[in-house]
């Protein structure tokens, strides 16, 4: 069973439920067909994100030129930890 779910809307990638290390194969393989045309990754609906699973999305940003949007007080937290403000925010 999936950790995470996507749903694509427009240009918008909905990410539901655990980011982590465990989920994060389900992301990766399917990376080029879900980030197709994305241009903001949502995360308003993450549960929770670990280390494997922010250096996932900061790769998805500097590859597919994407912008996080409705980021948590957690992930906020290890944004500002690991100093990626510049590479995800606009």
């Amino acid at each position: 069973m999936s950790r995470i779910k996507t749903d694509k809307q427009q240009d918008v990638l909905y990410l539901q439920g655990e980011l982590d290390v465990h989920s994060l194969n389900d992301l990766w393989t399917t990376q080029s067909s879900i980030l197709n045309g994305v241009k903001y990754i949502n995360l308003g609906e993450l549960t929770r994100v670990d280390s494997s699973g922010l250096a996932t999305l900061v790769y998805f940003c500097i590859k597919y030129c994407v912008k996080l949007k409705n980021i948590n007080p957690q992930l906020q937290t290890l944004i500002t930890l690991y100093d990626l403000q510049h590479v995800i925010d606009d």
